[in-house]
Order: C-alpha cells, then sequence, then structure tokens
C-alpha cells in the first residue's frame, strides 16, 4: 500500500502566524490555488480512497485535490486551547512550557483545554490501526490520500517512524500542499518520499520586548539571514555587511545578503543601501572625510550620512537612535544594511499585519514593534563634496 500524507492549504490565519489548532479556519484563496495546482500535478495518480480532517481548511483542499474525500476525527488537529488563534510570537514569549512546542517537543505542556503531543500520537496511532491496516488487508495495493493538519501530520509520522516525543517534529513540519509518500508491506512503515520540510515558521516572529529578541536577531545576521527590523524610523531589511563576525571594510553588493534583500525587493539597480552602525566614531573606520561636529552631534539620530568611503565610492551611514537596535549592532561587530520593507516601486509598508503578512515566507525572522503609521524615513545629507547637502528633510533638523 502507497500512502500519500499532504496538509491543507494555507488560511488567513496561516499568513497572520497564528496557531489555529481544532478551531475550523477555512482555506483562503492561496490556499485554494495552492490544492488545485496540486490536483494538477496528480490528476495522473489513481487514489482509492481519500481521508480527511472534518476541518474545512482539511477537508476542501482534499476535495479540490482529489474531488471527494471521507472525514475523519481522527485526523482533527492537536488541539491548543484557550490559546488557539494567538500569534507564534506571543504564543513562545511566556516562561510557560508551551514555549518548547517547537524546538524541544519533550517539554512541551499544551495551554488550559489544550492537547498534549502524546494524545495526538495516540490519535494517530488509532487511525493507523483501526483504519489504514485493515483497509490494506482489504486491498493491499491500494493507493490512499491522507489531508490534515501540521501537528497531527507530525504526530502521524511520529508514529510511523517510531519516534519518541523529543523528536516529534523529525525533520521539520510539512509545507501546505505539500506531500509526503509511505509504504506499507503489512508488517513494516517505510518513507519513500518527502518534499523539503518547512522551515520552523513558530520562531519568525519574534515581538522586540522579548527577553531574548537582540539574541535571537543577532544569530540569525550572523547566519546570513535577512531579517525585518524595526528601526526609529521606519521597518527596515536587514542583513549583516561582514559576514565573518568582525569589524572591516564593508564588502560592496556582491555580498549575499545584499543580493537577496534586493532579491526580495524586486530592486534591480545597484543603488547601494544604507549601513547602520552601532557608535558614531565607528563612521571613521569606514571613511576618511571629516564629518562636520554639527552633524555627528546629531547622532545617535534618525539621520543618515552620505560619506566618502575608502575603497573610492560613497556609502549611506547612520547610527540609529534606538538603542536596542544599536546593541544588535553591536553585538554583530559590523554595519547592518538598512532599506524600507516594501517591494520596489510600492509604498512603504508601516503595518505590522501587511509586513508579516506579505514577507513571512521571504526572510528568516521578523522582529515586531507595533504599526509605525506616519514614521518619516531619516534626514539624509552629503558631505562627499566637503559641504552639507540636505537630500532629504526627516525627523532631524540639518
Amino acid at each position: 500500500m502507497e500512502v500519500y500524507i499532504i496538509r491543507h492549504g494555507k488560511t488567513d490565519w496561516n499568513k497572520e502566524c497564528r496557531f489555529q489548532g481544532a478551531k475550523d479556519i477555512p482555506l483562503n484563496e492561496e490556499g485554494r490555488e495552492a490544492a488545485r495546482k496540486l490536483g494538477e500535478r496528480l490528476k495522473d495518480v489513481h487514489f482509492d480512497i481519500v481521508f480527511s480532517s472534518p476541518l474545512s481548511r482539511a477537508y476542501e483542499t482534499a476535495c479540490i485535490v482529489a474531488h471527494s474525500a471521507e472525514k475523519c476525527d481522527l485526523l482533527t488537529e492537536i488541539s491548543f486551547g484557550e490559546f488557539e488563534g494567538v500569534p507564534f510570537d506571543e504564543w513562545m514569549n511566556t516562561d510557560e512550557p508551551r514555549k518548547y512546542f517547537f524546538d524541544k517537543p519533550g517539554l512541551y505542556v499544551p495551554p488550559k483545554g489544550g492537547e498534549t503531543f502524546q494524545h495526538g500520537c495516540e490519535r494517530a496511532e488509532a487511525f493507523i490501526h483501526t483504519v489504514l491496516e485493515p483497509y490494506y488487508k482489504k486491498n493491499p495495493d491500494a493507493r490512499v490520500m491522507i489531508v490534515a493538519h501540521g501537528a497531527i501530520l507530525a504526530a502521524l509520522m511520529c508514529v510511523l517512524e517510531n519516534r519518541g516525543i523529543d523528536n516529534f517534529w523529525g525533520q521539520g513540519l510539512k509545507g501546505n500542499c505539500e506531500e509526503t509518500i509511505y509504504t506499507y508491506d503489512g508488517n513494516t512503515w517505510k518513507l519513500a518520499s518527502e518534499e523539503k520540510p518547512q522551515q520552523n515558521p513558530y520562531m519568525k516572529i519574534v515581538s522586540k520586548s522579548s527577553v531574548d529578541s537582540v539574541k535571537c536577531t543577532v544569530q540569525v545576521l550572523k547566519n546570513g539571514g535577512v531579517v525585518i527590523i524595526p528601526t526609529d524610523t521606519v521597518y527596515g531589511f536587514s542583513g549583516i555587511v561582514s559576514l565573518n563576525g568582525a569589524l572591516r571594510e564593508p564588502q560592496g553588493p556582491q555580498n549575499s545578503t545584499d543580493d537577496r534583500i534586493r532579491k526580495i525587493k524586486g530592486r534591480e539597480e545597484t543603488k547601494p543601501f544604507i549601513q547602520l552602525i552601532a557608535r558614531p566614531e565607528d563612521l571613521q573606520l569606514y571613511t576618511n572625510d571629516t564629518v562636520p561636529p554639527e552633524l555627528l552631534s546629531k547622532w545617535p539620530g534618525a539621520l543618515t550620512i552620505i560619506v566618502n568611503n575608502k575603497q573610492g565610492g560613497t556609502t549611506a551611514y547612520r547610527c540609529p537612535g534606538d538603542e536596542w537596535l544599536r546593541n544588535v549592532i553591536s553585538e554583530c561587530g559590523a554595519p547592518i544594511y538598512s532599506t524600507s520593507v516594501n517591494r520596489s516601486g510600492q509604498p512603504v509598508l508601516d503595518e505590522e499585519a501587511a509586513i508579516i503578512n506579505e514577507f513571512t515566507n521571504e526572510v528568516e525572522l521578523i522582529i515586531k514593534d507595533g504599526d509605525k503609521k506616519g514614521a518619516k524615513p531619516s534626514t539624509l545629507v552629503s558631505i562627499v563634496d566637503g559641504e552639507i547637502k540636505i537630500l532629504r528633510q526627516g525627523p532631524i533638523s540639518v
């Protein structure tokens, strides 16, 4: 017997990075389109039977992909109790043992009214013994599809692979509308095919107020990741300029994080990004220009200064007014890029929810700090010709 295991398409709560659990949240149009594409890809694969969770996001996915399905209560998503609907960062930013949900599942304790991973595995085992194995006995050559949810499917695969709760997630969470295939010969379950597991989405969004937010941001930046960071002006895409962890001459546009940010924004020009530094005095590491004292006195603050860099070009630097951000830069041991969060040619996004919806799947981390409505970009001045030229008037008067 061959069994295709498929996670449902996306919902609005997926996009908003909320824990869904047993709450019946419907598919959104993106989820339906992904299901249609999966159905097209599997159109020549015959399935003898399709089992689905009774929750609408799974059942609709199954019906789009395979046209019909049998609902099975054992495939309902693991319940998260009173915390269903809570954003990922609020779920993780706690001393309660629910914070171990993904990275230390053996220590996970669900919120009040929620279901343990052990109980989820017991339901999965019951599904195997009362549904799948009896079906095999009737039709050992059958091809079966199962459409359900991230946590209950993790429980199912945990049981099929005889893993303990400490390794509940295996190689990672299944992506929406991606399939994993197992075979069964009457005695042994074997993993036959698996699409690349999804990166942990539960750690992608962190509140700036979290005690670990600086550490988490620095770790991602030092690993070459792209982070959306709240600055003292607007939210910005950021990546580390120097990837070797030491202060040195910044690399040019060939830097990998520079390239990734451009691809995310859809920005083809080679115009350099602003670079953020931790201390006003760090500027002299990158330029031989003498910066007028009246400008340096504005730092830290929302003032960007364009100078001649030591490589023969020009670079825009800012020492931000936000202490949290300066701590991040200092811990990185190098400047970080900063450019507004938007697609090239589109308005700058100033609402937290809009940023999360648009870019969660394209960056490694989002640090959220509320909306930035009405925030102005920094004042921009140039001293490359030996005099102060105001190119953009922002929050700081020059």
